[in-house]
């Protein structure tokens, strides 16, 4: 009798259970520096990327989606729905690399509704507390700090080898980059299925981003008819599209394949591949043609309900991420919030959207600079103010026909300076680096955050690039004694101050030395005020100060003297703790 109520017990709850609305999971993929020419299905002619072609093909595609020309303000506008200017991850360097700490992110979203959220791979939104990946909503973060391996915070990682933060933890892997995040990104999802849990993963790629580094397998073939660094780039995409293809295969294994919304991007405009094909486009990374912006997205989701395949031109931006995301699944928000996308749910559905006008704009969000800018109304731009364009006729942004069209000029004016009085504040100010916090104490300041234009890259330390007037804007979370070690190199290398530094790659192609620097004394000035200095002890690996500091918001600037006393370089690594 009690087999036959147990029966019946499994027969009501598999009954009952088939009409539950199991949560959809989410997979946003996005690469680093590949361009809108850089897929065959594009047009590319030498370039193979077959399983990104299958997906492009099968699902549905946006060929007029637009991005940041470069690479933190586009990650800041995915996660947070807003326009660069507006979350603060406005640029790469000038400490405006960091998110607001007063808005929500696409990973807490996901987070609030019940969903595992993990990232692997690049973050560039904040290397230290509270900034980091762990600290914005992700529960599983396998993480890279810096802009990518060749950072000035990623001295001697290796794409072959990649090392890794595992949230906290440095972990030694013995994978090609690509492989590791989409080799881990699935052993992670693989056990939240196993837990019955839903997931938002966001692989973040740093591939193809240079220096250019590819598996041999990945471009050999491609040497045959192009110079050798062209053909490794290549080869980074092809390797991209190969996991790709493994992912697809996986999701399909495990039996995922319908229930998950997968979204491909890359995260600016061209870089090593233009020169092979740009799809005809005017601009590459950095640029505000739609060759610095212009991006692939390509969406599946057979649940959705998004009809046959098929490609969708109505203007887009990465910033419709999150409210579509959050419409297309019902996800709920504790509070009210404003995004700058809007839901792209009705045109996924079949639906025409609506007029569109959106600004692409990047640059400092502190003092920004006016008319850096493109205004994108549907096929319309309008370029740094004057230059008007029509895709439709002019895909190649060639010919400039503000003269024959006033009326859209103005009226794609007029919504700029509208857009311009909510970027446009006298008294806005940098997000400072929060230090003396106990979550995390000490911190690692780099020069890459530095107010002005410090190095971000391992070849600039290496060859003593500075900016003379860089800083650091600090919250010093507890007044008190602070000790603050200064060195040339990452603290991890334990370099002694005036070796020569690491053998670095200039322009791509020659290979030289670093630059050595005849370190004596270093030095630390709180808010402008007098230096304090102590002396370098012989083959010293950091000089050691200690200050005191009041809290709040302050500046702080470490340097390196010569035996004159005289100023040689700032200080690229600064560890500050509360003692």
């Amino acid at each position: 009798m009690r087999n036959i109520l147990n029966v019946f017990l499994l027969f009501l709850v598999s009954f009952f259970s088939k009409g539950a609305t199991k949560k959809a999971n989410v997979i946003v993929i996005l690469s680093d520096d590949q361009g809108y020419g850089d897929f065959s299905c594009h047009g590319n002619p030498i370039l193979r990327t077959p399983n990104l072609d299958k997906m492009h093909d099968e699902g549905v595609r946006f060929s007029n989606f637009h991005v940041s020309p470069l690479s933190t303000p586009t990650r800041g506008q995915l996660l947070t729905g807003l326009d660069a200017m507006h979350n603060k991850a406005s640029t790469v360097l000038n400490g405006s690399c960091m998110m607001r700490r007063d808005i929500i992110t696409m990973p807490e979203v996901f987070k609030e509704n019940g969903y595992q959220t993990g990232i692997f791979g690049k973050w560039h939104l904040g290397d230290n507390y509270p900034d980091r990946p762990m600290d914005r909503g992700f529960i599983k973060s396998q993480w890279i700090k810096g802009w990518g391996l060749l950072s000035e915070m990623e001295f001697d990682n290796d794409y072959y080898r990649t090392r890794y933060m595992d949230s906290l933890t440095v972990v030694q892997s013995e994978l090609y980059c690509t492989d590791l995040w989409f080799k881990n990104s699935m052993e992670w999802m693989e056990e939240k299925q196993d837990n019955d849990e839903p997931f938002f993963t966001y692989i973040a790629l740093n591939a193809p981003h240079g220096p250019v580094y590819a598996p041999k397998e990945d471009y050999l073939s491609y040497c045959k008819t192009l110079d050798e660094k062209t053909a490794q780039f290549l080869g980074m995409v092809q390797n991209i599209d190969k996991n790709v293809g493994e992912l697809m295969q996986w999701l399909d294994a495990r039996g995922l394949k319908d229930n998950t919304l997968v979204v491909f991007m890359n995260d600016n405009g061209g870089t090593g591949g233009v020169d092979v094909f740009n799809a005809y486009m005017r601009g590459q990374k950095g640029d505000i043609y739609d060759g610095g912006h212009r991006a692939a997205c390509f969406i599946q989701y057979p649940e959705g309900g998004f009809g046959l395949p098929r490609t969708i031109d109505a203007a887009a931006e990465i910033q419709d991420l999150l409210p579509t995301f959050i419409d297309l699944f019902g996800l709920e928000l504790d509070s009210q919030h404003q995004f700058d996308g809007v839901s792209l749910k009705p045109v996924l559905k079949g639906q025409a959207l609506a007029d569109r006008k959106f600004v692409v704009q990047i640059g400092n969000h502190v003092n920004p600079a006016k008319y850096n800018s493109a205004v994108v109304w549907n096929n319309w731009r309008l370029v740094k103010q004057d230059e008007l364009y029509d895709l439709t006729n002019d895909p190649g942004q060639q010919t400039n026909v503000a003269s024959q069209h006033p009326d859209i000029v103005n009226e794609m004016k007029n919504y700029y300076e509208g857009w311009w009085t909510t970027v446009n504040d006298p008294n806005e100010t940098f997000i400072p680096l929060v230090v003396g916090n106990p979550i995390s104490n000490p911190v690692i300041l780099a020069s890459s955050d530095w107010i002005g234009t410090g190095p971000n890259t391992q070849w600039n330390v290496a060859l003593a690039k500075d900016d003379p007037n860089g800083y650091w804007i600090i919250d010093v979370a507890t007044a008190g004694t602070y000790r603050l070690e200064l060195s040339r190199w990452p603290f991890h290398l334990n370099r002694p101050l005036s070796e020569v530094g690491p053998s670095v790659a200039v322009g791509g192609t020659s290979i030289r030395p670093g630059n050595s620097l005849a370190i004596k004394a270093g030095a630390v000035s709180l808010n402008n005020q007098a230096a304090v200095s102590a002396n370098a002890a012989a083959n010293a690996t950091k000089i050691t100060i200690e200050i005191d500091m009041p809290q709040g918001i302050n500046t702080l600037k470490a340097f390196f003297k010569d035996k004159s006393g005289a100023y040689l370089t700032g200080a690229y690594y600064v560890r500050v703790e509360k003692i």
